[in-house]
């Protein structure tokens, strides 16, 4: 960019020959300063790397990625795909260089680099390349940039990024739909994709955007388009809707060639190397001592990149599950206020986007924007005023706009976005996001999860796994597993709970209040984590079951994209510690809540009647196995002189239940007729000296009983 800066002002280009612009062709001049800002300051032709040919079908790490998806595998010509090389100036804030590393899964997710029109993004040691050079400026005039890498050094310093390049330069000039742009790129994100199994992330500056845009729109090895192949896009400075720079310097020289014969000359000049450099940005011939955005000026991705062109307009919006987040400049001119009543030091501020590119155009069809802003003054008189306040220290120099010169290096212009702090930062948060959105939620992250409004406190965040900020007497909230004699295995299982291809983990959250437990919470989470929802197990009943004061979760397993729970919760007549109904159900997230379905229930009747049935098959085997010891013989024995008993439907209760007259004080401690057990089952009997048989049940695990005693009441 600095030679083309050299050539306006010096009146020569790169090439060493020296170009002589008169006066009156001025406007010329502007012309190609606004096309080499457009064309994102790459001034000097990067030579294409040699393709590297593929290698064995096991693509296992990046550089194997590399060399399978190469310009040479693909037939791409003389398009370079390159995973970038981490470079010994690239290095991370304790000095150490930047290198490439896996994420927790042992793995990597292709971050493919697109620069802009007539530009080039090899990383080298030369560092040219749209996203090679340092991060160095800053729109806050207040404070200095002291980064030490560039984009692609910053990119390649978080764990499980693959940073690899796809580099047009020689064909820069056409327009999006040639077969070495936006189709090339689509078979790269086809091949990264399926060779890593990920989800390709794509980061584009200027054209670069709108060639990631028409490939993401057409069809991939995964359907129609290519939203099910990239996760997350981010563009700086991209005209989705044109370049009002393109439009007026195209108007300008048109207007200018009108009446001067040397802008005549120079729009045919233009209009020769545009139709040259749409087949080739080198063309061998004069024109290549031309600046590439000036040979290129009248190109075929020239003409489409100016506002309101056809080929914009037939581009595709982008598939609304890709994640755009656009970056842009503002800026502002205070211009000299020229009407009628205006004071000498009054000023209109002028917002001109990045220069090239309007923040209208650039935020068109993002999810997330993200622009910073330089102001830049144009009046003398106000100017001197703001030195003055300056001076005695009345204004702040933030609130001050710069000197025009100050925006040859501006953090807000459109080539060098790139090295925008704020920007730059902004790329690294989103890409950063992206990756760690892939991660398994870990038992470890969970100690810090959000837990949901429950047992009448607020929602949260937890702390060691649990919830601060609850006063010791209003109870407490914290994951089921932490300083609990249970297993941790049994209250949390991971898996795909949202089918989004990430791991999620389910687990059990265990509240208090009022002094007393309250039903346990299965909550789904998923990356960060997030809360993704979760559900209270009192709200899970079957028809005519009454929600228990209690619900304890006995184990969490997935299966099938969802949770097969197990829990144990209150029967009527059980007392509030005490828990013998047995729930099993799968619990899935349907989008809006988590649902339950296969609601099955255990209770002690299943042991009861294959007791009873054994003996009445006079198979005491079978009922000592169900028993305690002795008590299988003992039933025997009674039932032989209370027949009819045996031959009953028993009816069963808990501790609590509302007993039968003859029953009364069964379960009383100290009462005449107090047998100890969790459950009892009345058989009635017209036997002399009874009532009812009774069995007396003891839960021994989940959906496991055994009959602790026979009694007659």
């Amino acid at each position: 960019m600095e030679a083309a800066r050299r050539a306006v002002h010096d009146g020569h280009h790169d090439g060493g020959g020296v170009m002589r612009y008169p006066r009156t062709g001025r406007r010329a001049v502007v012309a190609a300063v606004a096309l080499a800002l457009l064309a994102g300051g790459q001034l000097a032709v990067e030579q294409p790397a040699s393709a590297v040919p593929a290698k064995s079908p096991a693509k296992t790490t990046p550089a194997e990625w590399g060399a399978h998806c190469g310009s040479g595998a693909l037939g791409l010509d003389k398009d370079t795909v390159q995973l970038a090389p981490t470079l010994s100036r690239d290095r991370n804030p304790d000095g150490s260089p930047v290198a490439y590393t896996p994420d927790t899964r042992g793995t990597y997710t292709p971050i493919v680099m697109v620069h802009g029109w007539t530009g080039s993004d090899t990383h080298d040691d030369a560092g040219k390349g749209a996203f090679s050079h340092r991060i160095d400026l800053t729109a806050n005039r207040l404070s200095t940039v002291t980064t030490t890498r560039s984009l692609i050094g910053q990119f390649q310093s978080l764990p499980g990024a693959a940073v690899f390049t796809f580099d047009y330069h020689p064909y820069s000039a056409r327009w999006v739909d040639d077969a070495h742009l936006g189709p090339a790129l689509g078979k790269v994100i086809d091949c990264l994709y399926q060779a890593s199994g990920q989800k390709v992330i794509v980061v584009g500056h200027s054209m670069g955007g709108l060639i990631t845009r028409y490939a993401a729109t057409h069809h991939g090895v995964s359907g129609a388009d290519r939203s099910a192949e990239i996760s997350t896009v981010v563009t700086f400075g991209t005209p989705e809707t044109g370049s009002v720079a393109a439009l007026l310097t195209e108007a300008g020289a048109d207007v200018g060639a009108e009446t001067n014969d040397v802008l005549a000359v120079v729009r045919t000049i233009l209009a020769v190397c545009g139709r040259l450099t749409t087949g080739d940005i080198e063309t061998g011939t004069l024109c290549d001592r031309l600046p590439p955005p000036v040979r290129a000026f009248e190109s075929q991705a020239g003409q489409a990149l100016r506002t309101g062109s056809a080929e914009l307009r037939a581009l595709k919006p982008w598939p609304r599950s890709i994640f755009v987040d656009a970056l842009g400049g503002h800026t502002r001119f205070e211009v000299r206020d020229r009407g009628w009543f205006a004071l000498p030091w009054s000023t209109t501020s002028v917002d001109t986007g990045d220069l090239v590119v309007t923040a209208g155009s650039a935020f068109q069809g993002a999810d997330s924007t993200r622009a910073i802003s330089c102001a830049y003054q144009l009046s003398a008189v106000r100017g001197a005023t703001d030195a003055l306040g300056l001076t005695f220290k009345q204004v702040s120099k933030a609130d001050v706009a710069e000197v025009p010169l100050k925006l040859l290096f501006s953090a807000c212009i459109h080539p060098d976005l790139m090295r925008s702090i704020e920007l730059t930062n902004e790329a690294l948060g989103a890409v950063s996001d992206d990756i760690a959105s892939r991660q398994p939620v870990t038992a470890a992250s969970l100690l810090s999860a959000p837990v949901p409004a429950a047992c009448g406190h607020r929602a949260g965040k937890l702390v060691d796994g649990k919830q601060p900020g609850i006063p010791e007497t209003q109870g407490m909230m914290q994951l089921s597993w932490v300083d609990s004699a249970r297993s941790r295995s049994d209250l949390l299982t991971f898996g795909d709970l949202n089918a989004d291809g990430r791991g999620d983990a389910a687990t059990a959250l265990f509240c208090t209040a009022g002094g007393v437990s309250w039903p346990e919470i299965i909550a789904f989470y998923g990356h960060g984590p997030t809360l993704i929802g979760s559900v209270s197990l009192s709200s899970i009943n079957l028809p005519g079951r009454e929600p228990g004061e209690n619900a304890v979760v006995h184990r969490l397993r997935y299966a099938d994209g969802g949770v097969l729970a197990q829990w144990s919760t209150q029967q009527d007549g059980d007392p509030g510690a005490s828990a013998t109904l047995d729930y099993t159900a799968t619990l899935r997230w349907d989008g809006h809540a988590v649902v339950a379905s296969g609601l099955t229930a255990t209770t002690e009747r299943g042991t009861v009647d294959r007791f009873l049935n054994a003996l009445r098959a006079h198979d005491t085997a079978v009922a000592s196995a169900l028993a305690a010891p002795g008590v299988g013989a003992e039933a025997a024995d009674r039932f032989r002189t209370s027949a009819d008993a045996l031959a009953a439907e028993p009816t069963c209760y808990g501790p609590n239940g509302d007993f039968p007259p003859s029953a009364q004080g069964l379960a009383d401690i100290g009462g005449p007729q107090y047998v100890e057990a969790q459950r009892y089952c009345l058989l009635p009997t017209s036997a002399e000296g009874g009532t009812y048989v009774v069995l007396g049940i003891t839960k021994t695990g989940f959906q496991r009983w055994r009959v602790s005693s026979v009694t007659v009441v």
